[in-house]
């Protein structure tokens, strides 16, 4: 029989509660749009949380892990042993969220506060249950612990989500699980997929807040769903209706989308489904965070699908170009401080100064395409396996994640004595 949690309402920090009061003392119109938020979020919630989550009406019966069958996906090879268990985590609104754990035997003995947790978040028309092989691998690949499980409403998962804190709401929960356990927040690994990495973004940012800092990796998302509307908009169609390959957009189109950009926005927040995914992925410390999205190089991009779900407009990587630009400013201001160096500098020392300046070269080059990932140009990189996407050096999406993990957990994991000489 599965084991029951009851999540617990989740709890904000006081800045949070400061800024919610404060707004509605100082501006009290904002009472009056929470009112016109709350009624139509009644009268249209539901209808468009299928838009947003489809998986809702899919059928996915035929894969459903039971009490019964959990047993089939345990594994076990040499010193590895994957032992796997059903949860079923309720939280404070009632929904009932249907939870698969995979238990790594590396893990076994070791005190909760030592374990080391993923937790999968999948994309909208997805349930865990496709994603259990991956899963498995991840758990061998990095002797962990790892959870995946169904938003409301999507598989075996009972609720209806209503609006974007529901979904919210629900991976808040994943997490307050194994805080409850004893779980160090610095060991969980949010890794998200699509709309599950928006979610991903906005849990860990609540953590954040709350000063339990935990890690995200954030796959192939958007910055917002207003974004996400705005980028549809915007690309360049065939004479079928079909969006052309490679994210082109029209200058026409790209006017139309900046006029009604305004008007889309307020129209997602009045039914309270938007999500400023991209916000809160930039709050996060970049210690905690990674990130990859699909782009091809330039010179190919007429030739390739890329990402067929996510415009590029909308893209979590788009939103990140500030950042980037300013990281690169920094390295080119240091290059540059080493050309100079270089140019005066003893004949001796020359060769190591080159070589400083290679690394930083590099760096530079990391910063602007390690994150960029390609497949196939016929395939839809949104939806390809991560073992199919490569960056520019030819590292897997796989890798990319593994490592993002290995790095978290020799930088800030709660580690025992043993495990840390």
């Amino acid at each position: 029989m599965a084991n029951v949690y009851n999540a617990p309402k989740p709890r904000y920090s006081g800045w949070t509660w400061a800024k919610f009061i404060a707004a509605r003392f100082l501006f009290p119109p904002v009472l009056l749009w929470d009112a016109l938020k709350y009624g139509m979020n009644k009268a249209l919630g539901e209808r468009v949380s299928e838009i947003v989550l489809p998986a809702q009406t899919e059928d996915f019966k035929h894969l459903a892990v039971t009490d019964e069958n959990v047993s089939k996906h345990n594994y076990s090879n040499n010193d590895i042993k994957l032992t796997c268990e059903k949860h079923t985590v309720i939280t404070h609104d009632y929904a009932q969220l249907d939870t698969f754990e995979i238990k790594h035997s590396a893990q076994k003995d070791t005190a909760p506060q030592y374990q080391k947790y993923i937790v999968n978040l999948v994309g909208n028309g997805m349930c865990y249950e496709e994603i259990i092989g991956e899963m498995q691998e991840d758990a061998q690949a990095l002797q962990a612990n790892v959870v995946g499980f169904n938003l409301r409403g999507v598989g075996q998962s009972q609720g209806k989500p209503k609006s974007k804190d529901d979904l919210i709401t629900d991976g808040i929960a994943q997490v307050q699980r194994l805080l409850d356990l004893g779980v160090s927040p610095q060991n969980i690994t949010l890794k998200g997929h699509s709309l599950g990495a928006g979610i991903a973004s906005l849990v860990a940012q609540h953590f954040h807040q709350l000063g339990q800092p935990i890690n995200v990796f954030n796959s192939r998302s958007f910055s917002s769903i207003t974004n996400f509307v705005v980028g549809k908009l915007r690309l360049k169609r065939d004479a079928s209706g079909r969006e052309e390959n490679g994210h082109t957009e029209t200058t026409g189109m790209k006017v139309a989308g900046w006029l009604a950009k305004p008007f889309i926005k307020f129209g997602v927040a009045l039914v309270k489904w938007e999500m400023d995914a991209g916000s809160a992925f930039k709050s996060i410390p970049e210690a905690y965070k990674d990130y990859i999205v699909v782009r091809t190089r330039k010179g190919q991009r007429d030739k390739s699908i890329d990402d067929k779900v996510i415009p590029h407009y909308a893209s979590i990587h788009k939103e990140l170009s500030a950042e980037r630009r300013k990281k690169k400013a920094e390295i080119d201001k240091e290059i540059e401080n080493l050309d100079n160096l270089i140019e005066t500098s003893d004949p001796l020392a020359k060769g190591k100064l080159m070589r400083a300046r290679e690394a930083l070269v590099e760096a530079r080059e990391r910063i602007k395409s390690d994150r960029k990932m390609e497949t196939a140009p016929h395939r839809n990189g949104h939806n390809v396996e991560w073992d199919a996407l490569t960056n520019r050096s030819g590292k897997t999406a796989e890798t990319f994640f593994r490592e993002f993990v290995e790095r978290t957990t020799k930088d800030h994991a709660v580690k025992s004595i043993s495990l840390q000489h």
